[in-house]
């Protein structure tokens, strides 16, 4: 397994892929036929990082280790093409919001109907705090509780 030593986010597209696919326990050929992909070792040399995930299987990557579409869709468009994705997110006029996002969002609309502000530098701060102590599915562990 390539994940980072290192307790915390996977830095690569690749690393996160080899911690979801082995968190989601499914043979690599079982996923690869998913995927629409003749041979299962493409789906080593994609967790090796020796090839990108292509764009067109992000969904299908994503449904066969059940992670959040959009979430590894960015992750790939922030790694492979940093400008069009920076672009797109431009074009829109908004950031594209994951289910995980958009589910910390409707907490915050439960807690306080009107529309909150961030009003002080402080306020700022709590908030990054708290946020940042949140898990998320591109959490990884140190290698050895893996073992």
């Amino acid at each position: 397994m390539n994940v980072s030593k290192e307790v915390g986010r996977p830095r690569t597209v690749a690393e996160y892929l080899d911690w979801q696919i082995h968190l989601c326990g499914r043979k690599q050929r079982d996923m690869a036929k998913d995927m629409g992909f003749d041979k299962p070792n493409i789906i080593t040399m994609i967790k090796q990082g020796k090839t990108k995930l292509p764009l067109d299987k992000v969904g299908r990557m994503a449904k066969a280790i059940g992670v959040d579409p959009i979430f590894l869709f960015r992750m790939c468009m922030n790694e492979y093409m940093p400008e069009t994705w920076t672009a797109i997110e431009h074009l829109l006029e908004q950031p594209i919001v994951t289910r995980n996002e958009m589910a910390i969002v409707e907490v915050i609309r439960e807690a306080n109907p009107g529309n909150p502000k961030l009003i002080t530098q402080e306020e700022r701060e709590t908030l990054k705090n708290f946020a940042a102590n949140l898990k998320g599915d591109n959490e990884t562990v140190d290698e050895e509780e893996y073992k």
